[in-house]
């Protein structure tokens, strides 16, 4: 009975972390999905400000563009922000146009879409290796699975309009397909008669200032992530290259108290595992990775990469793919801040 306990509160957490990574994968790949599809898609064109449309202290930019065959249009960004950088009016940018609505515009050069895509599918990654790895694949996963399924079910159907109050698809034509698409024009005004001058001066040299003060910030932890990823990847290169395979076996979890930033803190369980090395050497060690609740439970078996010269400190338990995904992890989010860093000094150099 403590044992059906003990795999229904695993399986509970590892199903309920997997689903956490799709649901972060999900919007995160539908973020990168909508801005790469802007990319292969969308037509291009070179535009000017013409204007902004402003709702409570968020201004939208407007756009002016000739396509190809000489006609002049306007477009609206598909994203407004509180602030007035790069608002002034006349100047000129690169434009990727809606393939569906002319009306519709983003700048070519600006990659927020792709940022806050990647910072919430990188969460989705790093649940899903925790998922897939922190604890064993049993059958009560799948159960739990199964539960957890029929549990959403029952609850998103409140979501769903009865089928009573749906609309006809005579109505939908006639509230989306016939609504006018042309920008009023009269409700566009410049960002100069809305924001002063000294005012966006002054949001200009602080918004420089602070980033400014970002820029070594981020290039020390983009070196201290290589630096940890090279470290990491080299060890598990010699392991790789140099390593042996012996099959083990968990004999007890070893808890270990870990406190966090925030003064709590809680147990962390790590596998104690037994194996026998290639010259009959019976050898104990910790695996390195700690999980609460354990990710395993003693009698488990365990395939073992060690190193024969080192069998008891060079030895891991063997996730396979998921061995490299520590230090790939940590050499994306390392790429991140650079670009970061290159893109905040390409917009530094604009305005000096």
């Amino acid at each position: 009975m403590f044992h059906l306990i003990v795999d229904s509160m695993q399986a509970y957490n590892q199903v309920g972390m997997f689903f956490a990574a799709l649901f972060c994968l999900g919007i995160g790949g539908l973020v990168l999905g909508n801005a790469l599809y802007w990319r292969v898609h969308a037509l291009r064109a070179t535009g000017s400000i013409i204007g902004v449309l402003a709702d409570h202290g968020s201004y939208t930019p407007v756009y002016r563009y000739t396509t190809q065959d000489g006609q002049t249009h306007e477009a609206k960004s598909n994203v407004g922000s509180n602030s007035t950088r790069g608002m002034e009016t006349g100047r000129t940018v690169p434009l990727l146009i809606s393939a569906h609505n002319p009306t519709e515009a983003r700048e070519a050069n600006n990659y927020l879409l792709v940022i806050i895509g990647a910072v919430i599918t990188a969460p989705g990654l790093v649940l899903g290796y925790i998922a897939l790895t922190a604890w064993p694949i049993t059958p009560m996963s799948g159960i739990m699975a199964v539960a957890i399924l029929a549990y959403m079910a029952e609850r998103s159907h409140r979501i769903f309009v009865p089928k009573g109050q749906r609309i006809s698809i005579a109505e939908w034509k006639q509230q989306h397909l016939n609504t006018p698409t042309a920008i009023d024009l009269n409700s566009v005004k410049p960002i100069e008669e809305l924001v002063s001058p000294e005012e966006q001066a002054a949001a200009r040299q602080q918004q420089f200032q602070n980033s400014k003060k970002a820029i070594p910030i981020l290039g020390i932890f983009a070196v201290i992530l290589i630096c940890l990823s090279v470290f990491l990847a080299h060890k598990m290169l010699r392991l790789e290259s140099s390593g042996l395979r012996a099959q083990g076996q968990v004999v007890r979890m070893q808890e270990q108290y870990s406190s966090d930033s925030h003064g709590g803190g809680g147990y962390v369980y790590y596998a104690i595992v037994d194996y026998e090395t290639a010259d009959h050497r019976h050898i104990e060690f910790k695996d390195n990775v700690g999980t609460n609740p354990p990710s395993h439970q003693a009698g488990d078996k365990v395939t073992v990469l060690y190193l024969a010269s080192d069998p008891q400190k060079e030895a891991i338990i063997d996730r396979g793919y998921w061995n490299w995904f520590v230090p790939a992890l940590l050499i994306v989010i390392a790429a991140v801040l650079l670009w970061l860093i290159r893109v905040i000094l390409a917009q530094n150099e604009k305005k000096s």
